[in-house]
C-alpha cells in the first residue's frame, strides 16, 4: 500500500484527463442528428430499416482530453417478411450509398461525407470525428440486442463478425464493485493518458483487452495503488511471454497478440514504456515524503496533469 496516497491530487488530475462538459453536450447534440436523419422511417435509408447505437470510447466513457470522435454502428435489417427468398440482395456499396444517402442529403452534412469503395465506415468531419460503421444481421437474426452482427473488413474483402454491444457489456461488468471496485474504466483512461504523453503506437480496443485481461484483485485500493499494481504485473512478464500467450478479447472472438492486430514492434515499445512506468510507480509507492511520491507520479502522468499542489 502506498505510503501516500495523494487522493486529491489523484482527483485533480482525473479532472484534468476527463472530457469537460461542453463536449459532452457537442457529441449528444451531433449523434442524436446524425441518428435522426438514419432512422427516418420515411427517410433515405429506410429500406434497410437501420437501427443505430454507440460504440467507442464516448460510449465506453473512456474518452481523454476531449471527445473528438464519435463511433455510430448502424445495425440494418437485411430481412423483410412475405418476400419470397427473404427479400432484396444488397452487396458492401449499396448498402454504403444507401446509408450515406441522408446524409448526403442534408445540407449540414453534404460536403463532409467521406468515403471509398474500401473504407469500413462511413466518415464526417464535423470538428468532431464522426465514424458511421454499417452492419447487418447474422443469417436469420432479427433482435438488434444479439450478437454477433457482420461488418465489411477492407483489409480481407470480407463481412466478419462483430460484438461491439457484448464488448461495452464485458467492460462494464470488469468496471463493477464487485470486481474491480470502479478502477477498470478509469485505468482505461490512463494508459490512454500514458500511450498519448510519450507517443507510442497502441490501438484503445487492445489496450481494453489486455487490462480485461488482468486480475480483478489488481484493480483494487486508491489510483497510487491500482496503478503502481497493474503497470508491475504487466511488466513482471516479459512482452515474448506476454505475446506467445493466448490474449483474448472480452468476447473471445480473437487474440490481439497477433501480427494482424497488435504489431510485435509496437507491443515491444508499449511494454517496454509500462515497465519504465511501474519502476517508476514502484519509487512513489514506498516514497518516504509527499514531495517525493509526487515528483514520481508526475514523471509518470506529466507535470502538466499531475499537479505538484492542490487546494
Amino acid at each position: 500500500m502506498a505510503v501516500h496516497s495523494l487522493s486529491r491530487h489523484f482527483q485533480s488530475f482525473f479532472g484534468r484527463l476527463n472530457p469537460g462538459s461542453s463536449f459532452e453536450q457537442t457529441a449528444s447534440s451531433q449523434h442524436n442528428t446524425i441518428r435522426g436523419l438514419i432512422e427516418n422511417q420515411r427517410g433515405l435509408a429506410a429500406e434497410l430499416a437501420p437501427v443505430t447505437f454507440l460504440q467507442g470510447s464516448y460510449r465506453q466513457q473512456t474518452a481523454i482530453y476531449t471527445i473528438n470522435d464519435i463511433d455510430i454502428v448502424v445495425l440494418c435489417n437485411l430481412v423483410f417478411p412475405g418476400r419470397p427468398g427473404g427479400g432484396k440482395s444488397y452487396n458492401r456499396d449499396e448498402i454504403f450509398r444507401i446509408i450515406a444517402a441522408p446524409l448526403m442529403g442534408d445540407g449540414r452534412y453534404r460536403e463532409k461525407v467521406r468515403y471509398g469503395p474500401q473504407s469500413m465506415c462511413i466518415k464526417l468531419d464535423l470538428g468532431i470525428q464522426v465514424e458511421i460503421l454499417p452492419v447487418v444481421f447474422k443469417n436469420d437474426a432479427s433482435d438488434p440486442g444479439r450478437e454477433p452482427f457482420i461488418l465489411y473488413r477492407p483489409e480481407t474483402n470480407r463481412w466478419e463478425d462483430g460484438f461491439a454491444r457484448y464488448h461495452q457489456q464485458w467492460l462494464s461488468i470488469k468496471n463493477s464493485p464487485e470486481r474491480a471496485q470502479g478502477n477498470f474504466i478509469p485505468t482505461i483512461k490512463v494508459m490512454k493518458h500514458i500511450r498519448s504523453l510519450y507517443n507510442v503506437s497502441a490501438v484503445s480496443f487492445h489496450i481494453e483487452c489486455l487490462l480485461y485481461a488482468l486480475p480483478d484483485a489488481v484493480f483494487v485500493g486508491s489510483p497510487a495503488d491500482y496503478l503502481a499494481s497493474v503497470f508491475q504485473y504487466i511488466s513482471a512478464y516479459t512482452p515474448e511471454q506476454w505475446y506467445k500467450t493466448r490474449c483474448m478479447t472480452p468476447c473471445g472472438d480473437r487474440d490481439i497478440f497477433t501480427s494482424s492486430e497488435w504489431r510485435a514492434e509496437d507491443w515491444w515499445k508499449f511494454h517496454g514504456l509500462i515497465s519504465e512506468c511501474s519502476h517508476t510507480a514502484q519509487q512513489a509507492v514506498a516514497a518516504r515524503t509527499e514531495i517525493g511520491a509526487i515528483e514520481a507520479w508526475q514523471a509518470i502522468l506529466g507535470r502538466d496533469f499531475f499537479p505538484a499542489r492542490v487546494q
